[in-house]
């Protein structure tokens, strides 16, 4: 026998001397540990039940590994579940046997590959310490190299192993044969016939969610639906908080259905403890567990896996204060675009970009503008209306409705405390009715969207009333499908008054064209005599990094910005959208026919230059 053997024989024959050992809560109660105080430790303490007094005898061909579900019995000796490696060999004649265990029970469920026939992966089923049955697909690019990424991953999920065979694990998956062959998707939503959540399928098709780790906690399902009904939803009914909240949650799975690339954000803000927290609360209670919630405070590319794993759901972030000024706009930008960054692989590949749709749900004490001010930056009005800002200024704070409760604190309290009894029914069970819905989703919307562009001006507030059209289907649609206990009128006069707040609270002062002017205005101001000089024909001043030239007339200062100058004033807005807003303020006072520019000479030679007037001068536009 080598010494490998030797030591394999030894370990087993330990393994098997221990005892399985479970205290009552008596035992606990009394602080004994079941040893008669004799050993402080006490026996070994293991999560699988006391084997039963009949267990099987398993029929073993050797050399093999074997996962057994259950006690089973080997040469009078009673082995408790787990992966087991079942060895032989035969030295000087004489045949000998070696039973280990590796691992607590684990199984090769089926075959993984994306439907692309890459990504390959093993469906596992596995029990945990508590003793509870779980699926994880598994990608196959976890096995590489030593495989503590892998060992890593089944322990946080309540794998237990023998450390001293932990390279076993690897060993054993790589050798598990299946015929099930399944199609697996690393992302959230819709897929062909079937909705992909990390722990469901919803619809047809033989389809598993795959990824690096289990995330199946934050779409847990707890309570019923009935209880969220009575419980949670029919308290949102008159709090407009509350219901824009849960029928924006609902709207992730619509993003598809109505033909929308990109979804939207609404912005909770008000004072500390005025119940906007619950509003999000609630909402999160749609899809899953208290931990749907995620914090402001994660960086840009924290928050780039976090929105892939929520596509077609909503992502919701509490505290938008915890959010970093320098990256709170491109972060804005980012999750509503739908789309992450561009990487390179450690080879030089380029990665997949993680991409996906969500409506977006924030809440803060401040608004993304006063955030980003804090570091002299100026939101543009794109990074606005990706995220709207609500203010929660009601009669009770988030609430408007308390429902016999006696306080807005106590109305909270009541749903926060529910929401941790009922969670994660209310998204599925909208998901199944919209499957069965054969309407004409995009013709829906653009009945829906009606009401609020009759009450829009600008191009920023009919981009703002899509979002809240899309929010107000949704929850019509969870009306009808009798998933929501409201009445009809609920929803549109919610989504109304929200709206209707979020216009007088970002002001006139937020259009677009507002914006780009006072951009313009801004950069006049700092740099109109450093980057400027005064035209002359023939004789011009030195000037570093010029913008441009000026003109003194009788309607004020002419400044005349060169092409690329106007496009760096412009607060990161387009020339042709610079532009059109500089037309209709009547800012361009000289130009030549059919242009906004006018040809004039310089020492350089010729230079189509655009001719603006001193801001706060009254100018006539001419020849446009």
């Amino acid at each position: 026998m080598s010494t490998l053997e030797r030591e394999h024989r030894e370990h087993w024959e330990q393994l098997n001397n221990d005892k399985v050992y479970e205290r009552s809560h008596a035992d606990i109660s009394n602080g004994n540990n079941g040893n008669n105080g004799n050993n402080l430790m006490g026996d070994i303490i293991t999560p699988i039940k006391t084997p039963p007094s009949k267990i099987p005898i398993p029929k073993i061909d050797r050399p093999c590994y074997l996962c057994h579900e259950d006690w089973f019995e080997l040469s009078g000796k009673k082995m408790k579940p787990g992966v087991y490696w079942h060895g032989k060999w035969r030295k000087n004649g004489e045949d000998s046997e070696s039973d280990e265990w590796i691992c607590s029970p684990l199984k090769v469920e089926a075959i993984t590959s994306s439907p692309s026939h890459d990504n390959f992966g093993r469906l596992l089923k596995f029990q945990d310490t508590n003793g509870q049955w779980h699926e994880w697909a598994m990608p196959m690019h976890l096995l590489k190299g030593n495989g503590d990424e892998l060992r890593g991953e089944l322990l946080n999920q309540g794998v237990t192993f023998n450390h001293k065979r932990r390279d076993h694990i690897i060993n054993y998956l790589m050798t598990q044969q299946t015929y099930r062959k399944v199609t697996a998707v690393d992302r959230v939503g819709w897929h062909v016939e079937s909705f992909i959540l990390p722990n469901q399928v919803i619809g047809k098709g033989d389809v598993v969610f795959q990824s690096e780790a289990s995330i199946e906690t934050e779409f847990q399902t707890k309570g019923t639906l009935a209880g969220w009904q009575k419980e949670i939803g029919k308290l949102c009914a008159g709090n407009i908080p509350l219901i824009v909240s849960v029928c924006a949650a609902l709207a992730g799975p619509l993003l598809k259905l109505v033909d929308r690339q990109q979804g939207g954000g609404i912005h909770w803000v008000g004072d500390s403890s005025c119940g906007k927290s619950t509003a999000v609360e609630v909402a999160a209670s749609v899809w899953g567990s208290p931990e749907f919630i995620r914090s402001w405070s994660a960086t840009a590319n924290g928050l780039e896996g976090v929105a892939a794993t929520r596509n077609e759901t909503c992502l919701i972030l509490d505290e938008i204060d915890e959010a970093s000024p320098h990256e709170i706009g491109k972060i804005a930008y980012m999750l509503v675009n739908g789309q992450g960054k561009q990487r390179a692989g450690r080879v030089g590949t380029v990665r997949k970009i993680q991409r996906w749709r969500i409506i977006t749900i924030s809440t803060g004490e401040r608004t993304l503008t006063s955030i980003m001010n804090e570091i002299g930056k100026r939101p543009n009005a794109g990074q606005l209306v990706r995220l709207l800002s609500i203010p929660v200024t009601f009669e009770h704070g988030a609430f408007s409705d308390l429902h016999e409760f006696e306080s807005g604190r106590a109305l909270s309290d009541h749903l926060k405390s529910m929401r941790l009894k009922h969670y994660g029914h209310v998204g599925p069970a909208f998901i199944r009715k919209l499957m069965d819905d054969k309407r004409d989703f995009p013709a829906l919307l653009d009945m829906y969207l009606q009401p609020f562009n009759s009450v829009t001006k600008t191009n920023l507030e009919k981009r703002a009333a899509m979002v809240f059209a899309i929010i107000t289907l949704a929850g019509e649609l969870a009306i009808e499908y009798g998933i929501v206990p409201w009445e009809q009128t609920y929803v549109w006069d919610a989504a109304l008054i929200a709206f209707q707040r979020w216009q007088t609270y970002q002001g006139p002062g937020q259009t677009e064209d507002t914006q780009i002017l006072q951009a313009i205005s801004d950069f006049i101001a700092k740099h109109g005599d450093s980057r400027f000089s005064a035209h002359h024909e023939r004789i011009e001043d030195t000037i570093y990094n010029r913008a441009g030239w000026y003109q003194d007339k009788n309607i004020g200062r002419v400044y005349m910005f060169l092409p690329v100058a106007l496009v760096e004033a412009g607060g990161g807005f387009e020339r042709s959208r610079i532009v059109e807003a500089l037309k209709r303020a009547k800012w361009i006072v000289e130009c030549d026919a059919g242009r906004a520019t006018k040809k004039a000479r310089t020492r350089g030679g010729m230079n189509n230059l655009y001719f603006i007037c001193e801001p706060g001068q009254t100018c006539s536009l001419t020849n446009v």
